[in-house]
């Protein structure tokens, strides 16, 4: 890819010769606080090395981001360059396909489960940009005090050994809880998906593959560890527990959050802590999110555009440009491993990575389906009615099957 990357921007370097200076117009919005400083600086560095592409950026807000689309679509003024967290249908007809200049090989150096939803067909409408990634988080010197010794990343507890390791490390160390678990949809499904359960068929046409009988044992499963292992009423909506919290304050031994936790845990933690390993049920399984980059085939200069995107996504210096000051995971997995300037962070992300790799597809194409937006919020209440003793666990199940089935519906129209 390197050489490739070399030709194209050679290329656009002679016609730059030729003509006058290109501006880009880039929309992106935020993730975290320092994100504007970072894209600021990132674009800065392209036209450093790239003086005839200028860029003129617009940060928007996340929220109604496809709602803006339509609009600018219709318009006929949709920008050069944009992040996004999905490519949904309205706008595909409007993407650069990116297979014609980078190859139809491009998306084999990238986390597959987020590269399977920069396809459509033959074509590439995307770039995959970050990773974010589902786990769980350890505090290593509590499983010190009992004298357990933590597995290898690539060798992780079952469920039943972690939460048996786990409650024997919080009576040794005197922490008052086994695990924490933030009261999220995301997060439980993670745990259906460890038990081989997802929402959606991992290809178009998509169908609703969620079986009743397993993700409602699986589910039963989930509220008996809740009961038993967490803080009373987590789930249940009846604490004000917050997990963060508790498990930076050393009242907890275990956290299932993800990796964007990893800065403040860097800041914060006063003890020992890991990522992972992460215990499973039946599979292995993170849950995959993160962003992608897109041009437009509306654009006047989409070869720079092009370039510039291969450039962010398909080379260590891009990557680490972007990923390093956000302490987020890199999408493509063929750059060298980044050092974050923390050897605890960079083992703790390289780990997440780890667990990203060995994810099933479905991890990254139930989060990244278009219908899931509809989908989130019957999950988290669903979960939590079972966890406060208003409907059983198949009710739920049965209430989430119908959530996705009405909501692919709503999609495709």
């Amino acid at each position: 890819m390197k050489l490739k990357y070399a030709l194209t921007t050679g290329i656009l370097a002679i016609m730059a010769g030729q003509a006058s200076a290109s501006e880009l117009d880039v929309m992106w919005y935020l993730s975290s606080d320092t994100e504007e400083q970072v894209i600021k600086d990132v674009l800065a560095t392209y036209t450093e090395a790239h003086p005839e592409t200028t860029f003129n950026l617009q940060i928007v807000p996340y929220d109604g981001i496809d709602n803006r689309f339509a609009q600018l679509a219709s318009a006929g003024s949709l920008p050069d360059i944009s992040k996004t967290s999905s490519m949904r249908p309205f706008i595909r007809p409007y993407l650069t396909d990116l297979a014609p200049t980078l190859g139809a090989d491009f998306l084999d150096q990238f986390n597959q489960g987020l590269a399977a939803g920069a396809k459509l067909g033959d074509q590439i409408i995307a770039a995959p940009l970050d990773l974010t990634a589902i786990g769980m988080l350890l505090n290593v010197d509590a499983f010190k005090e009992a004298g357990i010794e933590i597995p290898p990343i690539d060798q992780p507890w079952t469920w039943d050994e972690f939460l048996a390791n786990a409650k024997e490390a919080s009576e040794a160390a005197g922490i008052r809880y086994p695990l924490v678990w933030d009261v999220s949809a995301s997060r439980w499904l993670t745990f259906e998906f460890q038990y081989g359960n997802h929402l959606f068929s991992e290809e178009e046409p998509y169908e609703v593959v969620f079986d009743q009988d397993k993700a409602t044992a699986t589910l039963d499963k989930f509220i008996e560890i809740a009961d038993g292992y967490m803080p009373a009423g987590l789930f249940s909506g009846s604490s004000s527990d917050n997990p963060k919290s508790l498990f930076l304050n050393n009242q907890a031994v275990a956290w299932m959050s993800g990796s964007w936790q990893v800065p403040s845990l860097a800041a914060d933690a006063d003890f020992t802590w890991s990522a992972g390993p992460t215990p499973y049920g039946t599979v292995q399984s993170s849950m995959v999110g993160g962003d992608y980059v897109v041009g437009f085939n509306t654009s006047e200069h989409a070869d720079e555009a092009t370039a510039f995107i291969e450039w962010l996504t398909a080379t260590g210096e891009g990557q680490s440009a972007f990923n390093k000051p956000l302490f987020l995971i890199p999408a493509n997995l063929d750059i060298p491993a980044i050092d974050y300037g923390d050897a605890t962070v960079s083992e703790a992300l390289q780990r997440f990575q780890a667990e990203l790799t060995e994810s099933p597809v479905y991890a990254a194409t139930d989060q990244g389906n278009s219908a899931m937006q509809y989908v989130w919020d019957p999950i988290i209440q669903s979960v939590n009615q079972v966890a406060a003793g208003q409907i059983s666990s198949a009710d739920a199940i049965a209430k989430i099957r119908k959530a996705a089935e009405d909501a692919l519906a709503a999609d495709a129209q």
